[in-house]
């Protein structure tokens, strides 16, 4: 449910911490924007009610030296039309160019249209053998972005029809990707090229940074080939990890796989803390 800070500035979203009373929070998805050093203090001091807060602060965010609950999360690759545009290679150039030949790129408006996309991402689901993982993610998720103001989808579609599609949300100068999928047809024409290059266009056109994501946990070294080869630029993202109630996390962190780097490691994905959960009650 949401906590609201006491100065209405922002809200976070508590969590019940599995077969426990507690809450813990997290801040809202993508991104929790930051507009000075006394958000980062209230973030600090004003939730302690809360187990732990975990936050993602908006890409290029740079917390102050020192701030030990800051971690560097991963970097973004991005694409900025105020720099001199990335340069594809001549293998690059030609396969773009194969695909404006025969396929189009358009910004999907209709939301029957743009909820395609929760098929094309079950479908990249079921190649990479990510079913019933954490990002596999219910037609509700797509649904809730399909929704949102400032949510903008794009498709490349041939004759035959979808290709690829991809959704994004657009705040400030930024125009944040969420998702990318390609249909099995679309992989074999290379939809992919087609769909990075009109969102580069989308970005010229509209004056924002176009950013494409980082590189997720065991990725393909391709993938990210694949993201240089569009980008410009890249920025930071750093997360807060806040440990409100040491003794009660320690008590349910201890049987934690050794050496995750997951935060909070009590929600670390497959970690069920079950023995421990009526001590740490009583902590």
């Amino acid at each position: 449910m949401p906590v609201p800070h006491a100065s209405g500035r922002f809200s976070l979203l508590s969590r019940t911490v599995p077969g426990t009373s507690w809450q813990d929070g997290v801040g809202p998805w993508p991104y929790l924007w930051i507009d000075g050093p006394d958000m980062l203090d209230a973030l600090r001091d004003d939730f302690g009610h809360l187990l732990t807060v975990t936050v993602v602060l908006q890409p290029g965010y740079q917390p102050p030296a020192g701030m030990k609950e800051a971690r560097l999360l991963k970097t973004h690759f991005v694409y900025d039309p105020r720099l001199p545009a990335p340069e594809l290679s001549r293998r690059s150039f030609a396969r773009l160019e194969e695909c404006r030949k025969r396929a189009r790129f358009v910004e999907v408006l209709g939301r029957a249209e743009r909820l395609e996309f929760a098929n094309l991402y079950r479908r990249l689901m079921d190649r990479r053998g990510l079913v019933g993982s954490y990002v596999d993610l219910p037609l509700a998720h797509f649904e809730s972005i399909a929704d949102l103001p400032g949510s903008v989808f794009f498709k490349v579609a041939d004759a035959a029809g979808t290709g690829a599609m991809a959704c994004a949300a657009q705040f400030g100068d930024m125009l944040q990707v969420l998702h990318m999928a390609s249909t099995d047809e679309g992989l074999r024409w290379n939809a992919s090229y087609l769909l990075m290059a009109g969102m580069q266009g989308f970005a010229r056109d509209n004056g924002v940074k176009l950013l494409t994501g980082g590189m997720p946990d065991a990725a393909a070294s391709s993938l990210g080939t694949f993201k240089t080869r569009w980008a410009n630029d890249r920025l930071p993202v750093y997360m807060l990890q806040i440990v409100n109630q040491p003794e009660r996390y320690a008590a349910l962190c201890k049987d934690a796989p050794e050496g995750t780097t997951f935060f909070p490691a009590y929600r670390t994905p497959g970690f069920r803390p079950a023995a421990t959960l009526s001590q740490c009650e009583t902590v």
